[in-house]
């Protein structure tokens, strides 16, 4: 297996992430993003300029409430590290 850039894996855009993560996403701001559970905008906020995301209450998996694009992965799928890398360079194999 190649080595894996995990600066390349912070840098694919927040959005294409939870697209590929099948998350349910609704504009809320400009360049902001609320992803909704059952049509209801949740805390949760994926933000283009920083390619972040924070979710400002409730529910922390794994420890995670905000971060990288691997952070986001890691909170949705409730996962490790090496697992959202894995998840990251299987669905954007161009990172690698």
């Amino acid at each position: 297996m190649s080595r894996i850039d995990y600066s390349k894996l912070r840098q694919i855009p927040v959005l294409e992430v939870a697209y590929a993560l099948h998350m349910d996403i609704a504009l809320c701001g400009s360049g902001c993003h609320a992803m909704r559970e059952d049509g209801v905008a949740t805390s949760l906020v994926l933000f283009e300029k920083t390619n972040t995301f924070h979710r400002f209450s409730g529910k922390e998996q794994g420890g995670v409430s905000g971060g990288s694009p691997i952070d986001l992965v890691m909170h949705i799928q409730d996962c490790s590290f090496e697992n959202a890398v894995e998840f990251l360079t299987s669905c954007f194999p161009h990172t690698e």
